[in-house]
């Protein structure tokens, strides 16, 4: 009788788990499929964000070109300015003093355009990082989501 019960158990529960297997299976694929949707949507974030860092870039060296030409004619200019103001009067100080701060301000935007030149290309290359690793996980899940 004891064996007769412990055959019968067995029975029920090969029974219940095999009927449920493929129910899990489609649990599984469901929850895969929403992660693989997921993982489309951020690609594609990803890849909108890189392809407007990168269109930027070109516009951001042209501008730390023309800013550093700038601030180099600023500083001839302040240097010719300081130099007059050696052998003239207050007038000349005066001017060379605003000279020198104008060269100084356009220095500065040249150094702040370098490191925003500098930080959208890092930017671009941490989105490339990124975009890679999201394929990454996207190829595994789509391989195990055909297994």
């Amino acid at each position: 009788m004891k064996k007769l019960i412990f055959i019968m158990a067995l029975l029920i529960w090969g029974f219940e788990s095999h009927a449920t297997s493929p129910l899990k299976a489609t649990i599984d694929t469901a929850k895969i499929n929403k992660q693989i949707n997921k993982l489309n949507l951020k690609l594609e974030d990803l890849s909108t964000r890189l392809a407007e860092t990168r269109n930027q870039i070109p516009v951001d060296s042209v501008l730390v070109v023309s800013t550093t030409a700038k601030a180099h004619d600023a500083q001839v200019k302040s240097k010719k300015r300081s130099s007059q103001a050696v052998d003239g009067d207050m007038d000349d100080v005066k001017l060379a003093q605003k000279q020198a701060k104008i060269a100084a301000n356009q220095t500065s935007d040249a150094t702040d355009a370098a490191k925003q030149l500098e930080k959208r290309r890092k930017k671009a290359k941490d989105l490339q990082k990124d975009i890679l690793k999201v394929q990454k996980e996207l190829n595994e899940l789509q391989l195990s989501n055909t297994q």
